[in-house]
């Protein structure tokens, strides 16, 4: 409102007239034209390129930070988008009864795999129940009669699995570092087995004409079954576990990473239950019933073409090596070779890994890992 007007108010005073405000000096002043900084050229990412072309997306101003889950953390009807280009389906009113695919699902190599890692696990309960149900029948056989140093003895054959298993559980991590997973479950396959060989051979020792000379003889050589397969044991709950996530895609690492306890579990029912005396667990039967713990380890030795070598361990080796756990992510993910989806996910385990070994030169490696990275 502008004006002179003078209107009286109830406190006697008159109201002063207004500006206009077209006359304040603030808005009468010219803008000042500023000159145009020049932008900057940047190096267009994966994520940069995904989420340009996908304006139709309903994710699409979410920030980039939240953008390395969306593939296999954006679900519909209890499923999982297959890729980035997919995700608006999700939003979508369904037509049909088709659900989205899910991404890096329960492929047949992925299965395979896992079944065949779990073998260590199983091993590793039947071992860690096996000494108890045939218990009153082994000391029978072996001399080591109700005593307090018989006692003290046969405490110390069922203890010394867990010695040699905290020294596998320290060890193990170098070895597979150094070799890779499979290789290291096929070793730790190969020391199941030369421990249950051991142990059941305490119970089939030829007889001496001292028993004391063949209750000794025994139980060195069940002592040293128990503490080798205490090695492998140690190794299996350290790289089982890790083989497992480093194979399985995000959403099913959970799935996955519980099938080690729930087989351990099984392979101590398995124990306790074939090892009753009214099954194996009596006099000159318990060392088939120790020998059982073999079993595994020669199926694992023998399934060893299901056993894929861990992606994420090969990103981090070399290039060459980095070609190969590209096909056999692939192969794992049920995708072609050149999939985006495939390429991602690696490119994600090679920043993981840190730069690639021997990775050097004119700065080849560091602008492959650019381009690998885009």
């Amino acid at each position: 409102h502008t004006g002179d007007l003078h209107a009286p108010t109830g406190l006697g005073h008159a109201v002063r007239p207004m500006k206009s405000v077209s006359s304040h000096p603030v808005l009468t002043t010219p803008f000042i034209e500023v000159e145009e900084r020049p932008k900057l050229v940047r190096r267009r990412t994966t994520t940069d390129c995904l989420f340009t072309e996908l304006t139709h997306s309903p994710l699409h101003d979410l920030a980039p930070v939240a953008t390395l889950g969306l593939t296999t953390r954006v679900t519909h009807s209890n499923s999982v988008a297959v890729s980035l280009d997919q995700l608006g389906l999700a939003f979508e009113p369904q037509r049909d009864s088709t659900l989205i695919l899910v991404q890096g699902g329960y492929t047949a190599a992925l299965v395979k795999a896992a079944g065949t890692a779990v073998l260590c696990a199983l091993m590793y309960g039947f071992h860690l129940g096996n000494m108890n149900p045939a218990a009153p029948a082994m000391r029978a056989d072996l001399g080591i009669e109700a005593g307090v140093e018989n006692d003290n003895a046969w405490a110390f054959c069922v203890s010394i699995f867990c010695l040699g298993a905290l020294l596998g559980c320290s060890l193990v991590p170098m070895v597979a570092d150094s070799i890779g997973r499979r290789k290291t479950i096929l070793l730790i396959s190969t020391v199941y087995l030369l421990g249950s060989a051991l142990e059941a051979a305490s119970g089939v020792v030829p007889r001496p004409a001292s028993p004391l000379e063949r209750s000794s003889i025994g139980l060195c050589l069940l002592l040293a079954g128990r503490a080798v397969c205490g090695v492998a044991s140690g190794s299996s709950t350290v790289v089982v576990p890790m083989y497992l996530g480093e194979i399985s895609p995000p959403h099913l690492r959970g799935a996955l990473g519980t099938c080690f306890q729930l087989t351990c579990c099984t392979g101590i029912l398995l124990a306790q239950i074939v090892g009753l005396p009214a099954l194996l667990g009596r006099s000159g039967l318990w060392s088939v019933y120790l020998a059982l713990g073999a079993l595994p380890a020669a199926s694992l030795l023998v399934l060893h073409s299901f056993l894929l070598e861990s992606p994420r361990w090969l990103a981090g080796r070399s290039d060459a090596e980095a070609i190969r756990a590209q096909a056999i992510l692939a192969a794992l993910r049920g995708e072609p070779l050149s999939s985006l989806a495939v390429v991602q996910e690696l490119d994600l385990m090679q920043m993981a890994a840190g730069p690639i070994a021997g990775g050097g030169g004119d700065g080849g490696g560091g602008e492959g890992g650019g381009e690998g990275g885009g």
